[in-house]
């Protein structure tokens, strides 16, 4: 009986495991699938994209990548996309960590409130902020400028920095904490020589998820940026592909120019954000 029960269970076993390497390779050969012929297609025109749309291009020409930039101001909008990313990601640690660094350590009255505001900040839908957003920054005169947006996309993202630096930042033993306050050492000191030190890997988390929260963003954007000379990358490829729709290489070179970013800033801390989430499932 005992010997049919370890043979089912073996079977049940080798299916699950098929079907989860299955699933994840399949997965993994669509996206990388999609990405390579986007990125083929970056390479040809309109003549070879509708002649052999699944083909490997006949030369690696870069006629549109050059066109990209230096025609319908690509640059311009990767170049406002990467302030307004970078300038998010750091307002977004300064506010981040020293307020999730009191929640976590410090007991004071409305502790547990202020929290969990910042909770309740994460259940709101966005769509519901759009217009109040639009009116605040009209009054305050920074309504279609790079500050207003990195100022909305810091309130946008600041109740999840903190959510996951708070609990992040619980996790640590508070044993040297309190070994360097008998040492004579203030918080601040603790916090810029021992918290901050201890949270890279979950800093590299929020930072990674923040830039490509700002960097994808587009309602917002949409809605608060008017003028050409401020538009961010979203923006820039939806005009782009709207004054451009017959061609396709060029738009396909755009979706690869806003991806390399983003793919070089993972390539960067991917170490830092693997151990980040590998701690939060132990800890979990």
């Amino acid at each position: 009986m005992s010997a049919n029960q370890d043979k089912s269970k073996n079977k049940k076993n080798i299916m699950a495991r098929i079907f989860k390497y299955l699933f994840v390779w399949g997965y993994f050969f669509i996206t990388f699938g999609l990405f390579f012929w986007v990125l083929m297609t970056s390479f040809k025109d309109n003549r070879e994209i509708f002649s052999s749309p699944f083909g490997l291009p006949s030369s690696l020409e870069f006629n549109n990548y050059i066109f990209a930039l230096t025609n319908v101001n690509m640059g311009l909008y990767l170049w406002n996309s990467l302030i307004v990313s970078v300038s998010t990601v750091l307002l977004c640690f300064f506010l981040g960590t020293t307020i999730s660094y009191a929640l976590a350590r410090f007991n004071f009255r409305g502790n547990l409130l202020l929290y969990i505001l910042f909770i309740i900040g994460l259940t709101i839908p966005l769509q519901s902020l759009i217009f109040p957003m639009f009116f605040k920054m009209h009054t305050l005169g920074i309504r279609d400028t790079l500050i207003g947006l990195i100022i909305v996309y810091t309130a946008l993202n600041l109740p999840k920095t903190v959510f996951l630096l708070v609990g992040f930042m619980k996790g640590l033993p508070k044993e040297m904490e309190e070994a360097a306050i008998i040492d004579g050492c203030s918080y601040w000191s603790v916090f810029f020589k021992i918290i901050l030190p201890m949270s890279k890997p979950g800093l590299a988390t929020v930072g990674i998820l923040v830039f490509i929260a700002a960097w994808n963003e587009y309602v917002f954007a949409s809605v608060l940026i008017s003028s050409d000379a401020t538009k961010t990358l979203p923006l820039g490829l939806a005009s782009f592909q709207s004054s451009q729709l017959s061609e396709y290489g060029l738009i396909a070179s755009g979706v690869i120019l806003s991806i390399i970013p983003v793919l070089i800033v993972y390539v960067i801390f991917q170490e830092q954000i693997i151990k980040g989430m590998a701690d939060g499932a132990v800890k979990g």
